[in-house]
């Protein structure tokens, strides 16, 4: 693969720049990283010179660098360092696999699993109970992982853990019981999975780095050059810290410090507002973006908090994480010190309590500038919670993928009309708010085009065509999710985004023209090469 570090030219069939003051180019200038010229090959070689070299890629089209929202860069690559249950079919397979586990790293004080399986792929369609981990491993704590909202401990664990069957559940949290009482291990929402997680050794700065540059060579090779990478704790922002010092971030970061479940509010406002620091600051490689609050559950797992109870659960309405007088008292403290907020709130309910504290919060302080997040936000937002969030300045992180993943759970648990309404897209952006598209990886597939290709044709391949189609988005608003305004919730649309002169060199050819091919191309379209700063980290072979 040829580097191109220094001037150059990039020529394409078609340069898409996201500019609207000239959205078509044919050639990009590129110089010293930064994009000098967008438009004629003639421009190009005026601004550089004519003997510039020139990366010629012959009938691809170039795009900004794709820019992913909410994707869990480390717990992606750690897949490659933990127990990995992607191949997991059954509930033996899982027992399998952490023995083997377990057997294979006999030095390591936990058997801890990656988070990217799912239980809808095992037959059981259950995670395992302690009982049977404790099958698999009895001498050493073990911890399964799924989704950052589920987990199960073994007796190890459990024990370590100081967790008997008298433990009451945490607030916000669910410890899971067989109908006798007993602890059955199962660790329901963050606040329950912190009662255990706090005493596992994190993972080491050395493995860490390893996943986190792992999932970044993926991440380049499927077109991405920035990603927005939700919850870190302190360790974890070193580990970012000490890669981007060493000249090793192969890619733009926002890092989003986490807020610790089941710590006091107004601790949490303390540590993270005595730090000095507020979302915003950074350089265009590595930037604090909003705190990331779990404010309540998921969808898929029922647990969303919801205006209605959940159909058959009197009474029911989900899980809220952290009460109102306690989310209102966080909103309002960290606006007060600069920070932003981005809140992952999935259910109708959880979104009428986000504007409410935020609204609130704006007379502390104006929210707009700090680009707050309500994150995931898909069942179902009001035409009330829109008003509020163009009013607000909030910026939607969705992710198209989820919609197809987790459609059918939905149609089981809430109904077609309530599933096909989901994730509205289109309505969002009638709306006036911005979207930045994102994936949650693990959770969903990481690759952007998928993302690109989802929101385009809401595909639901059990329903034989699209679910939801009126809330379908055309290409060009697509796109802008995963560019400029994808950039802005980045806090780095001022570098990357759109292709202009002055803006970073990050770019992507694709093997034909979103824009131009048939929808359900989009998906599978090649990513021919990936750029960053004008630097190829990414070619694809042939």
């Amino acid at each position: 693969m040829t580097n191109h570090k220094g001037d150059h030219i990039v020529r394409a069939a078609s340069v898409i720049t996201m500019d609207a003051a000239r959205p078509r180019a044919e050639a990009l200038a590129i110089r010293g990283g930064r994009v000098v010229s967008a438009g004629s090959l003639d421009q190009a070689r005026a601004a550089l010179g004519e003997h510039a070299p020139v990366l010629d890629l012959g009938g691809a089209t170039v795009l900004p660098g794709l820019i992913d929202t909410h994707m869990h860069l480390l717990w992606t690559g750690l897949a490659h360092v933990l127990l990995d249950l992607a191949g997991a079919r059954s509930i033996e397979d899982v027992i399998a696999a952490t023995r083997a586990w377990a057997d294979a790293h006999p030095e390591a004080p936990w058997v801890v699993s990656s988070d990217g399986w799912e239980t809808e792929d095992i037959a059981e369609r259950r995670l395992p109970d302690r009982d049977e981990l404790d099958r698999a491993c009895p001498d050493r704590p073990v911890l399964i992982l799924r989704c950052g909202h589920e987990g199960v401990a073994n007796s190890v664990a459990l024990e370590l853990a100081g967790l008997t069957d008298g433990t009451p559940d945490p607030p916000g949290g669910r410890l899971g019981r067989d109908a006798g009482g007993r602890l059955t291990g199962v660790l329901v929402e963050p606040p329950a999975i912190e009662l255990v997680r706090r005493h596992m050794p994190p993972p080491g700065d050395r493995d860490r780095r390893t996943a986190i540059t792992v999932a970044a060579e993926a991440a380049l090779a499927a077109g991405l050059t920035s990603v927005i990478e939700p919850g870190l704790r302190a360790e974890e922002l070193a580990t970012y810290q000490g890669l981007h010092a060493d000249g090793e971030l192969p890619l733009r970061v926002t890092a989003m410090p986490l807020l610790v479940a089941g710590a006091p509010v107004t601790d949490e406002i303390a540590r993270l507002s005595g730090l000095g620091v507020r979302s915003g600051f950074g350089d265009d490689r590595l930037r604090l973006g909003p705190v990331k609050v779990f404010l309540d559950g998921g969808g898929s797992l029922g647990t969303a908090y919801l205006r209605e109870p959940w159909p058959g659960r009197c009474g029911d309405h989900g899980q809220l994480l952290l009460d109102p007088d306690s989310m209102r008292t966080l909103a309002a403290g960290l606006v007060r010190h600069g920070w932003s907020l981005g809140v992952h709130a999935v259910g109708g309910g959880a979104l009428d309590l986000l504007f409410d504290v935020l609204d609130h919060a704006d007379r502390v302080a104006p929210v707009r500038p700090l680009r707050c997040q309500a994150i995931h936000a898909y069942l179902t937002p009001s035409e009330r919670n829109m008003a509020d969030a163009r009013r607000l300045g909030v910026v939607v992180a969705t992710q198209p993928t989820m919609q197809e993943q987790f459609a059918g759970r939905l149609i089981a648990q809430l109904g077609r009309d309530a599933a096909a309404a989901a994730t509205p897209l289109a309505t969002w952006q009638r709306a006036g708010v911005r979207l930045a598209g994102g994936s949650d990886s693990p959770v969903t597939p990481f690759q952007p085009l998928r993302g690109i290709w989802q929101a385009v044709t809401r595909h639901h391949a059990p329903s034989g065509g699209p679910l939801g189609a009126d809330e379908r988005l055309d290409v060009a608003a697509a796109l802008r999710m995963y560019t400029s305004d994808a950039a802005y919730a980045a806090f780095n649309d001022h570098a990357v985004g759109v292709l202009r002169p002055g803006m970073r060199a990050d770019w992507v050819a694709l093997g034909a023209d979103p824009a131009q091919c048939p929808p359900d191309e989009l998906r599978d379209l090649p990513v021919l090469a990936t750029a960053v700063d004008g630097e190829l980290r990414h070619r694809a072979q042939g």
